[in-house]
């Protein structure tokens, strides 16, 4: 059954006729989500997993830009999960599912090395000591508060069957972080894409492919100006 909440609507997403429910006094997706879809290369039948999914946008563009059998979200936050739901519903989605548990608990559904490709947007910055200032809007989608880069790469790790692909979009200042942490797990940077604000210098966020087991050697794509 479809409904809105208090503050919320429905954006329309200008691809598939496809809609989606978004709170602006809560949550709401941000362009790098769209940037991360668009970089993301899906191949016919791969299993595909979404974690960190919140709204379930990214899960959502990528069916309608390609055609996957099934696609998997997992999402902590019982009220973006619940978004998630109400806005496949509203497009009459039937190749998503969305679970509402700890990402942690994902082999638990899927088994050890089964997924070919994994998404995630994940939280981008480490919890301050004194958070007490940041709004309640951005804690959890933003700062690593039930979740942590190390355990998305430790998770991706299990998922992921040989050769499979992790596909992140992440802050440009912990990209030494993250590929010393991947590498750990065994996930091996392969694409690199720089994303750049208008009129400034430096990178804000880096899209990145890393492929299980692979050999080493990174391609940097042309960056992007947003």
């Amino acid at each position: 059954m479809f409904y809105l909440k208090e503050n919320e609507v429905l954006e329309d997403l200008q691809i598939n006729n496809f809609y989606i429910i978004q709170n602006h006094k809560k949550y709401c997706f941000s362009v790098d989500s769209v940037l991360l879809s668009n970089f993301v290369k899906i191949k016919k039948n791969d299993f595909v997993v979404e974690l960190c999914s919140g709204s379930g946008i990214i899960s959502i563009l990528l069916v309608a830009k390609y055609k996957i059998k099934q696609i998997i979200g997992f999402e902590i936050e019982k009220d973006l999960f619940d978004m998630s739901i109400r806005s496949k519903v509203y497009n009459k989605i039937n190749n998503i599912q969305f679970i509402n548990d700890d990402l942690i608990n994902a082999k638990r559904y899927l088994g050890a090395n089964q997924v070919d490709v994994i998404v995630c947007n994940p939280p981008y910055y480490v919890l301050p000591k004194d958070y007490s200032k940041i709004s309640h809007k951005n804690l959890v989608s933003k700062y690593e508060v039930k979740t942590n880069i190390t355990q998305i790469l430790k998770t991706s790790n299990e998922l992921l069957n040989e050769k499979g692909r992790l596909y992140l979009v992440y802050p440009s200042l912990r990209l030494q972080e993250l590929l010393t942490i991947a590498s750990s797990f065994n996930l091996i940077a392969k694409t690199l894409q720089f994303v750049y604000p208008k009129n400034k210098i430096e990178s804000s966020v880096v899209l990145v492919e890393l492929i299980k087991n692979a050999n080493k050697g990174i391609k940097v794509l042309k960056p992007l100006i947003i």
